[in-house]
């Protein structure tokens, strides 16, 4: 045990005192403080009366459209004017004046209404994102409206509220709310699968640079090999949890000294509920372990740190894969594809996560899943250390893991 806590210790070190894992940390938290921090800044800069006065002016409309009444086809223009809510409307008599100043800069664009049911639109460049015509059309709509309900003898005031009625609703939610804990599961599931793929190539890397220099013959003779996988993954999982839990608690402070400025608009993103992140840390944490321990297995069965990429290909693949179906299931909590998943060791640790932040599930299934992901992780520890010692004593080209599992049923 004594040695397990030395290569737990050193392995820990090594890690957080990286010069990577510093920088990372520091750029992160950085970019965290700084882009929750820019509410307050521009309330410091800009001040209350200022941004009420831009406001009334917005919907006040600086700006001026020309459009030209073909025929009266439009009786009370009034009502047009008064619904076209995002600036002015100048009547024109005559279309090439109103092309000269809109190609002049002196107003927008044009509209030309033929009928109360067709019209032109005159602009001098297309943009993508223009929305003047569809505002026209909105005003245009209710003028028409009002003015076929007075042709054919009704009075527009006495149906109005039957023809824009107005619901009133509200949702109760029984289970979970899967629309307002979907930004901090997609967050959480997101940041588990970085840490897995960077840190498990790093335990890999790590493995592989040991046999390298021969550092891993003086270290099998001199403790179990058990000690030396176990005490290098446990410490790997330490130094990623050092680091997601320093992210997470700069970015909640940040928040909460910046939460005035945001409104409470991202309580649902930091606002994590507890038996939500207790979930999280023991299914992640041994999800993190379970693959560490395939990638200290994989890097074990190569010689040089540069054919590392290609032995980890299918469990890269495979972790995407999971990746993939997480994402897919916090679509649809209930699907098959997702339960299937929340048991099965190389994907419960993301699976069961979405099911427990977004959907129902019951205790008994959380406990079955985390007993299986337990004694999965366990056995593929106790695996890793035997391909562990048995890699110590193979050079040369990379050895694929089937080949490795059949050397190991024949001792």
């Amino acid at each position: 045990m004594r040695d397990f806590f030395i290569v737990l210790r050193f392995e820990f070190l090594n890690i957080v005192k990286n010069k990577a894992f510093i920088v990372s940390s520091i750029i992160i938290c950085g970019l965290l403080i700084v882009g929750l921090t820019i509410p307050t800044a521009i309330n410091i800069f800009s001040s209350e009366e200022e941004g009420e006065e831009n406001i009334v002016e917005e919907f006040q409309g600086d700006l001026e459209f020309g459009y030209i009444n073909k025929d009266g086809a439009i009786k009370n223009i009034d009502i047009l004017k008064g619904n076209f809510i995002i600036g002015s409307l100048v009547e024109y008599s005559s279309e090439k004046d109103m092309e000269e100043d809109i190609n002049g800069g002196e107003i927008e664009g044009g509209f030309i209404i033929e009928s109360p049911f067709k019209y032109q639109y005159v602009v001098e460049n297309n943009e993508m994102m223009d929305s003047n015509r569809y505002v026209f059309e909105e005003a245009l709509i209710n003028a028409t409206r009002v003015q076929e309900f007075e042709n054919r003898g009704i009075d527009y005031a006495q149906v109005e509220d039957l023809v824009s009625i107005n619901l009133e609703s509200e949702t109760r939610v029984l289970g979970k709310d899967s629309a307002a804990n979907y930004f901090y599961t997609y967050i959480l599931i997101f940041s588990l699968y970085f840490i897995i793929i960077v840190y498990g190539q790093l335990v890999a890397t790590s493995v592989a640079s040991e046999k390298s220099n021969r550092a891993m013959e003086v270290l099998v003779t001199s403790t179990d090999s058990k000690n030396l996988i176990f005490g290098k993954v446990i410490g790997g999982a330490l130094g990623g949890l050092v680091q997601m839990a320093l992210i997470i608690g700069v970015g909640k402070l940040s928040y909460m000294i910046n939460s005035a400025a945001w409104d409470g608009k991202l309580d649902d993103i930091f606002n994590i509920p507890g038996e939500v992140l207790l979930t999280f840390s023991i299914f992640g944490i041994l999800g993190y372990l379970f693959y560490s321990f395939i990638f200290g297995a994989l890097g074990a069965l190569v010689s040089r740190t540069e054919d590392i990429s290609s032995s980890a290909t299918p469990i890269t693949i495979t972790f995407v894969a999971v990746f993939f179906v997480a994402m897919m299931g916090m679509q649809n909590t209930e699907g098959m594809l997702l339960k299937v998943s929340s048991f099965i060791p190389l994907s419960s640790f993301m699976s069961m996560f979405v099911r427990v932040s977004m959907g129902t599930v019951s205790l008994i299934e959380v406990a079955i899943s985390l007993a299986i992901l337990i004694l999965s992780t366990i056995a593929i520890g106790v695996f890793a250390a035997k391909i562990y010692r048995m890699g110590t004593l193979m050079y040369g080209n990379p050895i694929k893991l089937k080949t490795a599992i059949k050397m190991l049923r024949k001792r």
